[in-house]
């Protein structure tokens, strides 16, 4: 009998770290905001009705002012993920936001390329398109489907998708391919991992 209480004590022990850990994991989660400040009028007209769907109470970017700033800095910095570097662990939720006018994509791909957009590749020097994000056929670019790894995020939606065990993951959007986001794992004492 003695010898069956501590035995019974370091299973029990065991048992509850375990069950901490799953709910420290369970837990885990990093909110991201999709970000643009498009101007409906100009962009609609440029592109196409319904291309930007936003309040502009707060300002706006115009069409001519995007290529402007596109054609300058190879990116605008209005279109972006928030955060766009993140440190979380492993397995966390990845809660998206979209506070944008326009539709983009959260696309997870093994490296940063172009998207599907030919004249936004060339125009960020993103030549090569991800193929998570595009593939040539016949000399266009055709889009990959809508799947887990590879999200259509409407003006004003929200999705969620899980970060993989240990993995660097590498998302970014397949329409405008300069925004980018990079989220590296911390280990089980919460430091970065190098």
């Amino acid at each position: 009998m003695k010898r069956t209480i501590p035995a019974l004590a370091i299973v029990s022990l065991i048992l509850f770290s375990f069950v901490l850990l799953f709910a420290q994991n369970q837990g885990s989660s990093l909110n991201i905001n999709v970000r643009d400040y498009c101007d409906p009028t100009t962009f609609n007209a440029a592109i196409g009705p319904g291309t930007c769907v936003r309040d502009t109470t707060n300002g706006s970017i115009t069409f001519p002012g995007f290529l402007a700033e596109l054609g300058a800095d190879k990116s605008v910095g209005a279109w972006r993920f928030a955060p766009d570097h993140a440190k979380v662990e492993e397995g966390a939720t990845l809660n998206l936001q979209s506070l944008a006018g326009e539709t983009h994509t959260f696309t997870r791909v093994k490296r940063f390329g172009g998207g599907f957009v030919a004249f936004l590749n060339t125009a960020s020097g993103n030549l090569t398109p991800a193929p998570e994000c595009a593939q040539m056929v016949n000399g266009n670019l055709v889009p990959q489907p809508p799947g887990a790894d590879n999200i259509f995020i409407p003006a004003g939606g929200s999705a969620s998708t899980t970060l993989d065990h240990g993995e660097v993951a590498r998302f970014q959007c397949c329409i405008h391919p300069w925004t980018h986001l990079t989220i590296t794992p911390k280990d089980e004492h919460h430091e970065e991992v190098r």
